[in-house]
Formats: C-alpha cells, structure tokens, sequence
C-alpha cells in the first residue's frame, strides 16, 4: 500500500506539466483556427508552454523532497525523543535500585554493627526516612500473643520507643491486616499513602513496619509513586525483617518480658564472666539480692494484674537508683539481682538501701488499690578465696535469709566468711 501511494505521490509530479503543454497546445489551436497557418511564434509559444510544465515539474518534486525530508526528520525527532525518554525512565530506575540497594547494605550493616533494638530502630529510620520522603515510620513487632505492640515511632525527626508510647499513637488496622495475610497493605488519602509492609524472615512474620509518605501532583504521579514505593518496600522488607528479628530474639533471651530487666540466665553469664575477671586483675565487685517482703499477700488480696505492676514498678525504681555501670537483673519471681562492678561490700549495702527506701517509699497505683511494699536485700563482695561464682551467690542468700528473719525490710552484708557485716 505505501508503495501504490508513493506512485501515485510521483504521478501528481506531471499534472503541472500536462496542464502546461496542454494550455499550450490550446492556445496554439486557436490560433491556427483564426489564422489558418502554423507560424514560428506558434512554435515558440509551445516551447515555452514545454519549458514551463517541465519547470513546474521539478518544483514539484523539489517541494515534495522537501516535504519528505521534514517529515522523516519529524519522525527521527519524535524516535528519538521517545528513546531519550525511555532512557530517562531507565535512569531513574537505576538511580532508584542503587539508592535502594545502598539502604540495604546499610541495613545490613546496621545488624553487624548493633544488637540493640532501640539503636537499630533508630539506625534504620535515619536510613529509609530520606529513601522514601517519609513523614512518619511506625515498627510494630509481634508479641506473644500474636498481636502487635508498638515498639518505635519516628515523628518529626523524633524517635520515640515501647516506654515512651501508649500504643494509641498509630492506627493499627492496616498494620494487623498487613501482619496476617503477610502481604503489603497500601491507602491512598489525599495528598498523603499509608503502606504497611509485613516482616517475614524465615517464612515466620516478626512485625510490620507502617510508613505515611506524602504524595504530591496529579492522579496519574500518585499512582506511578504508589507503585514504586511498593516495589522499593518490598525490596527491602527481607532485610528488615532479618534486621528487626535479629535483635528481638536476643533480646527475648536475656530481657524478662515482664520487667524489661535482664534474666536469671544472663545474671548466671555475666557474675561468671565478673568473677574471673577480678580473680585475674584483683578488682572487687558485689552482689545484691532482693526480694519483695510478703509478695503472695499482694497477689492473693488484689490480684495477679495487680502483682505484676508491682514487679514492673519495683524493677524501674532498681533501674533508676543503681549507677549506669551496674546491671539488673529478674533473678526469679519477685526476687531481683543487681551486679556492681569495682563495688565493695560497703558501698553496695549503701546503694541497697537507697532502693530499701525508694519502694517503701513508693505506693504503686493497681486495679483500682494503693499497694505499698518493703524489700529485704543481701549483700556480699567477691573474695579471692571463694571458690567460684556459685560460693559468691550462696554468700548474698545467707544475707538476705538473714534480712528476712531479722524482721524483713532491711539490708544484711556479709564477709567472705559468712558473718554478717
């Protein structure tokens, strides 16, 4: 077809000089018709009718060249107007993977460089808030009970954490949802989208992370925005769920998830780790333990619920009185452990009745009752003739047995050798 147009195209080309050498032919007819004899200036009237057909031809051609050549340069600029645009598209989605891979190498390093939660969180916020433009990131892990709890906020370059939160900051709907059909849960409102987006690691999923994005322009931008941002945050939600998992895991195993004090199984690590270390330098250390006087009473007249605010409040008065170095410990139900590096047996009796007098001095508000308790502490120090760890925490026992049957609410010290102090 375009072959048959482009004959027909060069057949146009010949009009002019047929209408020439026929207004020609014409005119010399009538002529001849009123002189009756061919003359010479009839000659030259039909050459000239020839010679300006022939002209008209090739400025038919002329301009139709000139036609063909501006179109086909209309077409390579559009070609090539469309290639630079695919080129631009393609450029931007590599400047997007790099900046998205770049995120997760730092995720990724974040992991190797902290265990902690609330530094990672922190970290890894700092990393995806400039990424996405977000105005808000909530992490949400899940907690035994297969829910979710809120666990870090990031809100106008402010990082807020579990202790600091209510859990009512959020809307938690999107987030459940992302959390039980493991998939990315997106909204859009306005000028601003909300996508949850699950934390698998493992085929297990570990909690959700929310982000609000502001988007901006018209429809057609929100949606091609929309669009990438689910391809980036499903890229990188493998790496957050290692990275959020990581930690919840340590943490799950030397934090006591009712006090947030660590464990009796860390508490047995870290006095091994203290013992040899003052047996090789000679520096001393002590050892208090701590028990709620009377604790079952509490229990049986207000209730468990009631009991377990009472070992959370007593836990955040013991974080709260010993020093930055020393470390705290859940040593079993309403027994508490506190280590003291490069602590004689003396100053520690005088930290252990600082806390004796802040939780008597405490009233705990629980299921509707003022509680008030008293604790009963032992103390000891580590001495180059015990034997091991295990003599050291035998020592502080005798100490608190003795506080116990010395009338509770007190302190007892021991020596290395068992007498009181």
């Amino acid at each position: 077809m375009a072959q048959g147009r482009r004959k027909w195209g060069l057949g146009l080309y010949w009009i002019p000089f047929v209408v020439g050498l026929l207004t020609a032919c014409v005119y010399v007819f009538f002529l001849m018709a009123r002189s009756g004899e061919f003359k010479a200036d009839m000659v030259v009237t039909l050459v000239l009718g020839v010679a300006v057909g022939l002209l008209a031809v090739a400025q038919a051609i002329f301009a139709a060249s000139d036609t063909r050549a501006l179109a086909e340069a209309r077409r390579r600029g559009k070609v090539l107007e469309e290639r630079l645009a695919t080129a631009h598209d393609h450029s931007k989605q590599l400047s997007s993977h790099v900046e998205v891979l770049t995120a997760m190498r730092e995720v990724t390093r974040i992991l190797s460089d902290a265990v902690d939660l609330r530094e990672i969180a922190r970290s890894v916020f700092d990393v995806l808030v400039p990424l996405l433009g977000a105005e808000e990131i909530a992490l949400f892990l899940k907690d035994e009970d297969g829910g979710l709890t809120l666990t870090a906020l990031r809100r106008e370059n402010e990082t807020l954490y579990a202790d600091q939160l209510s859990g009512n900051e959020v809307e938690m709907n999107d987030a459940a949802q992302a959390l039980e059909y493991q998939t990315l849960m997106k909204a859009v409102t306005g000028s601003s989208g909300v996508f949850c987006v699950p934390l698998v690691a493992d085929q297990n999923a570990v909690g959700v992370m929310r982000f609000e994005i502001p988007l901006e322009g018209s429809h057609e931008d929100k949606e091609r925005r929309t669009d990438e941002f689910e391809v980036i945050l499903s890229d990188i939600a493998k790496h957050l769920a290692l990275v959020v998992k990581t930690p919840s895991l340590h943490d799950r195993a030397i934090i006591d998830s009712l006090t947030g004090l660590f464990t009796r199984r860390h508490f047995d690590i870290r006095i091994d780790d203290m013992f040899r270390l003052a047996r090789r330098y000679g520096t001393p250390f002590s050892v208090i333990l701590l028990d709620i006087d009377h604790f079952k009473q509490v229990n049986d007249s207000h209730g468990h619920r009631a009991g377990d605010c009472v070992l959370r409040e007593t836990a955040e008065l013991i974080t709260s009185v010993v020093r930055d170095c020393d470390s705290a410990f859940r040593y079993g139900g309403e027994e508490f452990a506190v280590l003291l590096p490069e602590t004689t047996r003396e100053q520690a009796k005088q930290i252990a009745e600082r806390l004796r007098k802040a939780v008597k001095s405490h009233t705990t508000q629980a299921e509707g009752a003022s509680v008030s308790i008293t604790i009963s502490s032992g103390v000891s120090e580590y001495g180059p003739d015990l034997a091991g760890h295990g003599e050291l925490i035998a020592l502080a026992d005798k100490a608190l047995y003795a506080a116990k049957s010395g009338g509770r609410d007190r302190t007892v010290a021991v020596a290395e050798g068992g007498a009181e102090a």
